[in-house]
């Protein structure tokens, strides 16, 4: 299983551009690039707001590619008479909901864990990948049932199955130490390990009560870590085999609904993750069968199935960790590929311009410094991304090579100017 890192990245941003702004040239000699109007011309693009932005805000043919720098080139891109007005940007922000099962059987050893159980295992893996979420995530969580739980065969209201009332509601989490993560930290704490497994009412409710209602243009995510098997209904509804199975005979419940549910929600907008944790490779009652094969398609369905996976098995569609001979290492790897998904770590929102100015992407410049250096990568609006940048949807977006060079360096620094050409800022080679 490959781990996915997700890089805070320090963008600085700069720019001189605007009504009434010194034109800082063409850039006919950048891969062939047309010449453009400058900032404050006829053909200048107004991004303040960048949402609502037109296509093709690139003009001429830009082939991508790099140019290594040297520390004297960069201070000469960085100190330009074209570069005026500066502002911090951000990678595009996320909101997470997570739903975490803390029912009887996660009381169970974990593979690999030494004397730690398999809830003791998730609540340090959860606390690792909260910590690894940039500030402009939003987060909350549910667990469940986090309760004592009685089985009943008639309807009942989820707060008799989930303790609802201890949900930590979603918010930005903000730098470390900030309330949002001091509260999920001491919810992990907190957390009761008991009573039988109520999956459905615990998606349905935070999906309903946490993450639909919650105001945000940023991508919604759930996500479900589950050992399998549902031994309560929608509802609340729970029913006794009469045998002395796990959880004293206790039937499983329907899967297919829970799988309808995380479909309904795919359509709503938001994509569901799924993590089997050891124990999903067999039922509670011990009646059910393998219990991969649902959590497999609910990840299908949710839209975040693995390529190239099957809902037989062996290469499930979720993350699967009942075959790990460490879980400890297996979920922090799996909960660090959730994170390194939502959180787009080679995507960023361009600034607001200050009054009465705009932004022209012609004269935007992307310099990426790295352990090993830096370099100025250069646009590409010709398909074949590899290394370079695109405009994507108001935002820039890096091409697979040059994002991966960023993902696997903790320390590169990506730095985007506005206001000169390349071959302003740089002679063009």
């Amino acid at each position: 299983m490959r781990t996915v890192k997700s890089t805070a990245l320090s963008v600085i941003i700069a720019a001189l551009v605007g009504q009434g702004a010194v034109a800082c040239g063409s850039d006919d000699g950048d891969n062939g690039g047309e010449g453009n109007n400058g900032p404050g011309g006829s053909n200048q693009p107004n991004l303040g707001n960048p949402e609502v932005a037109p296509a093709g805000m690139l003009s001429g043919n830009h082939n991508g590619g790099t140019r290594d720098l040297t520390p004297q080139e960069v201070d000469n891109i960085e100190n330009a008479a074209c570069t005026g007005w500066s502002a911090e940007g951000e990678n595009l922000p996320a909101v997470l909901q997570l739903v975490v099962d803390v029912s009887q059987s996660m009381t169970e050893p974990a593979p690999g864990g030494g004397n730690r159980n398999k809830w003791q295992v998730t609540r340090e893996a959860l606390r690792t990948a909260i910590d690894n979420l940039p500030a402009s995530t939003a987060a909350g969580v549910l667990y469940y049932p986090n309760r004592s739980v009685e089985l009943e065969s008639t309807p009942r209201d989820v707060q008799e199955c989930v303790d609802v009332e201890e949900m930590i509601p979603i918010a930005e989490l903000g730098a470390q130490g900030s309330n949002q993560r001091d509260a999920l930290d001491q919810s992990l704490d907190d957390a009761q390990t008991n009573g039988y497994t109520p999956t459905h009412d615990a998606y349905k409710y935070a999906l309903e009560n946490g993450l639909l209602p919650f105001q945000s243009q940023a991508g919604k995510f759930m996500l479900l870590i589950t050992d399998g098997s549902p031994t309560m209904a929608l509802q609340c509804i729970g029913q006794s085999t009469g045998g002395g199975g796990m959880m004293g005979g206790v039937e499983d419940a329907p899967t297919q609904p829970i799988i309808d549910e995380i479909a309904k929600a795919k359509a709503a907008g938001v994509r569901t993750f799924i993590i089997g944790s050891p124990g999903s490779e067999e039922s509670s009652s011990g009646m059910g069968g393998d219990k991969r094969p649902w959590l497999s398609e609910a990840a299908q369905v949710g839209g975040t199935a693995a390529a190239g996976c099957s809902n037989a098995g062996p290469a499930f569609c979720h993350l699967d960790m009942t075959q790990e001979a460490d879980f400890a290492q297996a979920l922090v790897e799996g909960l660090g590929q959730v994170v390194g998904q939502i959180v787009d770590a080679c995507s960023f929102a361009l600034p607001d311009p200050p009054m009465g100015m705009s932004i022209n992407l012609n004269e935007t410049q992307l310099v990426v410094q790295t352990s090993s250096g830096s370099k100025l990568v250069r646009p590409d609006n010709q398909g074949d991304c590899s290394e370079g940048w695109q405009y994507k949807d108001g935002r820039i977006v890096l091409c697979a090579a040059s994002c991966a060079e960023i993902e696997n360096d903790p320390t590169a620094r990506v730095q985007l100017l506005f206001g000169c050409t390349s071959d302003e800022v740089v002679p063009v080679e």
